[in-house]
């Protein structure tokens, strides 16, 4: 117990000695502090304290633009069904396309990308843990909740 005391004291007053001598060898710090500014960057400035609209409020929603989705690769058959979300302007389901890994939301009878604009000629509703997607040439895709994977 002694000995142990004895080698944290003279590590102590090493250390002590090192801090105190630094001067002494002519040590300097290249580099200065950094800032607070420089070390928090965000990457957007919205002030924290105000509370986000993301899920609530319907004025937030972007316009409703039609996407370019190339109809080519995609099928509301590559869609399966990832989850359910419902809160005060109703619910919205998030769709993935299995080939090509997109994500998709369905959110007031409208599929909508990954840019939040909506994919032309599919419609769709959500009932229970299902989803219904629904073409121009009137094909109907339901699509059920996976309970496990």
């Amino acid at each position: 117990m002694h000995l142990i005391f004895a080698l944290l004291l003279s590590v102590t007053a090493q250390a002590a000695d090192n801090s105190a001598g630094d001067k002494a060898f002519g040590v300097e710090v290249s580099t200065p502090p950094l800032t607070v500014e420089q070390v928090y960057a965000p990457v957007s400035f919205r002030d924290p304290m105000i509370i986000s609209n993301v899920f609530g409020d319907q004025k937030t929603w972007p316009a409703v633009k039609t996407s370019e989705v190339s109809k080519t690769t995609f099928s509301i058959y590559n869609l399966s069904l990832s989850g359910i979300m419902e809160d005060s302007s109703g619910k919205q389901a998030m769709l993935k396309d299995t080939k090509t890994r997109q994500i998709y939301i369905l959110r007031v009878g409208k599929l909508m990308d990954g840019k939040k604009k909506t994919v032309k000629g599919v419609t769709g509703v959500i009932k229970g843990k299902q989803v219904i997607l629904m073409t121009e040439d009137k094909k109907i895709f339901p699509i059920n909740l996976r309970e496990k994977e």
